[in-house]
């Protein structure tokens, strides 16, 4: 059975979507939710919203989808503990601390995998799937081809088919945060995406894609097996949520759409589903115009379309009128049967009881998801039965109705956890904290020419096409090479297979994993998280453990204080020096090809600063303007097990540079941040 699944950021917004015809909403709470920025819901609203979409038959998916800190998961403990007695259908996560207390405090919650977990390939679904996860929120940058991949691993298959579309493969976006400490991870991004980033002068919006709408994809996406169609827009406004949701309800009925209502409560150039159907380019980019605003009087004719519910169930009603007795109305649907009471008849004056009159009195059932079916009355002649009696019979008959279906609800089971999950070579715990009184230090390299001073490193994490290229030449070092894994592996899990097959019989040990779904290729080696895995807390790191990592670069969107907060059975690196990657995408928008882009671009924002951009492996990123040094602040790192220095665009004379300057532990002498490790987001 397919799910139509639709957005709620407030009240208003989550009657829109009820009425309009959604078969599950999802909304956060105040805190820890993705769109921290709508109105959203306290935890008494979050009691009356469960009350009123189960009534109706709606499911009620909660956002905890942040990344949280040691201090916040005792706040998040209490909350599961709440939203598990309310019966929430299912909470959304991103945090893998977050999904792991769940586990171990509310094993009766079912558990879905926020986009932001960065899913995009069968064995992160299979990984998420045996950790406990029931449904996967996929990447919205996959194609059709790849979601039914997806979909066969057995997992619940959850997949955007309206709405805005990040230029960034969600959960990797730093854009927000490096620029103006306003975190996407946190859930307050400032979408400077959407602003003058150009690759031209004078700068345009180079970034903005078209809004999503994969409408007359529907029939396909639901042969390949995908269970919930999710739409976008906790923000937006509720005319918006109904116009999206009755329009997706009408394709999954069988009738035609709305398009033009669609297209006038929010569009950026039109839309686009080029992700969907493999055909990414140019033409997948806009932005919002005057073209696009909604003409005079559509608002008001949404609103008034959902100003009642769409029908939902039958209901059969049986009325009994007879002498003597109290009048019994009963309503069964398909599940309950409620039986209310009334007055006594009177005697007639005149003809007695009028059975349309009867029949069109209880089936006005209003605000209520039930429509009249069949009818029955039995019914003594010669009675009257007042009006206002009937009335209060019906409201009190399918208020009851209601209840039960309230009460009854239950969900699906959660999913099993298999405790003893654990991939990669097993070795012990890393090394002693301390390398000779100084922190250890290692790099990590997208091109062989960045490795310098070998000798004094403790781990070099170089491109996994590089390690192929240079063979030979890496020998002498093998013992300290580590597979830098791509940070996306879209439809490359085959090929990344083959290589590290390779890689394998070279000699190599270590890898660098950058993505969850990257373990299972990795059994035959020792496994070091990357930053890209988004660790901030401690629970996340001992999950980590008990995965068979060794070790980890914490989250750069960390506090330094929040790092040291977490305890962990495993060593703690910082990215400590380097361009950190602000964005990464699946769709280039430069309008050239490759050879003359000649994979050396940079982007610029509205003051000319000069972000630089590489391709590689299929995948665009954009690295930060200003180098990342905390190379004169070692000290305050002292805490912490180990040092990466990261190099992307750097020259072998920059990178030795950086590493000597690093190692004599000076101030920066060019343009350079401290990152998030002092601002927080």
């Amino acid at each position: 059975m397919t799910e139509l699944l639709a957005p709620v950021g407030s009240k208003d917004k989550l009657k829109a979507a009820v009425y309009s015809g959604a078969d599950a909403v999802y909304l956060g709470l105040k805190k820890f939710n993705a769109r921290n920025n709508a109105e959203n819901f306290d935890i008494d609203d979050i009691y009356k919203a469960i009350e009123f979409c189960h009534s109706f038959g709606v499911k009620v998916y909660i956002t905890l989808n942040t990344l949280v800190t040691d201090i916040e998961l005792k706040e998040i403990e209490k909350l599961l503990k709440i939203l598990s007695d309310m019966c929430v259908d299912a909470i959304i996560v991103q945090d893998l601390g977050v999904l792991d207390l769940i586990r171990q405090t509310q094993s009766d919650l079912l558990i879905h995998a926020s986009t932001q977990m960065n899913v995009h390939s069968v064995q992160g679904a299979n990984l998420l799937k045996s950790l406990g996860v029931s449904r996967v929120v996929l990447s919205r940058e996959m194609t059709l081809d790849e979601i039914g991949k997806v979909c066969k691993t057995g997992i619940e298959v959850e997949v955007f088919v309206h709405g805005a579309l990040c230029y960034c493969v969600s959960g990797q976006c730093l854009l927000s945060s490096v620029l103006g400490a306003r975190s996407a991870n946190r859930g307050v991004c400032a979408q400077p995406c959407r602003l003058p980033f150009s690759f031209s002068k004078p700068p345009k919006p180079d970034l903005s894609l078209k809004d999503l709408c994969a409408i007359d994809m529907i029939d396909k996406l639901k042969n390949v097996g995908v269970h919930s169609f999710k739409i976008e827009g906790r923000m937006k406004r509720p005319e918006y949520v109904a116009a999206a949701t009755a329009a997706y309800r009408n394709v999954l009925d069988g009738k035609k759409p709305d398009i033009n209502s669609l297209l006038g409560v929010f569009s950026r150039s039109g839309f686009t589903n080029g992700y969907i159907k493999d055909d990414r380019g140019r033409h997948m980019f806009g932005i919002r115009t005057k073209d696009d605003m909604a003409p005079e009087g559509l608002y008001a004719k949404i609103r008034e379309n959902y100003r009642r519910p769409l029908n939902r169930f039958k209901v059969n009603a049986h009325i009994t009128i007879k002498r003597g007795q109290r009048v019994k109305l009963k309503f069964k649907d398909c599940k309950n049967e409620s039986v209310v009471f009334g007055e006594i008849p009177q005697k007639a004056k005149g003809l007695g009881i009028d059975k349309q009159t009867i029949k069109n009195k209880i089936a006005k059932l209003g605000t209520t998801p039930y429509y009249l079916n069949e009818f029955e009355i039995t019914a003594d002649d010669g009675l009257h039965v007042p009006l206002s009696s009937l009335n209060e019979l019906r409201r009190m008959a399918i208020s009851k109705l209601m209840m039960m279906r309230m009460e009854s609800w239950k969900t699906t089971s959660p999913s099993k956890l298999n405790d003893n999950l654990t991939f990669g070579i097993q070795v012990k715990n890393g090394d002693s904290k301390t390398y000779g009184g100084k922190i250890k230090l290692r790099i990590e390299c997208e091109k062989f020419d960045q490795i310098v001073f070998s000798e004094n490193l403790q781990l070099i994490s170089l491109d996994i096409d590089e390690i192929i290229k240079y063979e030979s030449k890496l020998q002498p070092i093998i013992h300290k090479i580590c597979v830098l894994m791509p940070q996306t592996m879209f439809n490359s899990e085959r090929e990344i297979k083959s290589k590290l097959e390779k890689l394998t019989n070279m000699g190599l040990k270590h890898a660098t994993v950058q993505n969850l779904g990257q373990l299972p290729l990795l059994n035959n080696f020792i496994l070091h998280g990357g930053s890209s895995l988004n660790i901030t807390n401690s629970k996340s790191a001992n999950l980590l453990k008990r995965l068979g990592f060794i070790d980890f670069i914490v989250s750069v969107e960390c506090l330094l204080k929040t790092i040291k907060r977490i305890k962990s059975d495993i060593p703690i690196g910082i990215l400590a020096a380097g361009r950190v990657p602000l964005m990464v995408s699946r769709n280039c928008p430069i309008d050239r090809d490759c050879i003359e882009c000649g994979n050396k671009s940079a982007l610029y924002d509205r003051e000319g600063k000069k972000f630089p951009v590489r391709c590689k492996h299929g995948i665009f990123k954009i690295f930060n303007a200003n180098m990342l040094w905390m190379g004169d602040k070692q000290e305050e790192l002292e805490n912490l097990d180990f040092a990466t220095i990261k190099f992307t665009i750097e020259s072998t004379i920059e990178a030795k540079s950086l590493i000597e300057k690093f190692k004599q532990q000076v101030k920066f002498d060019g343009n350079y941040t401290r990152g998030l490790y002092y601002r927080g987001i």
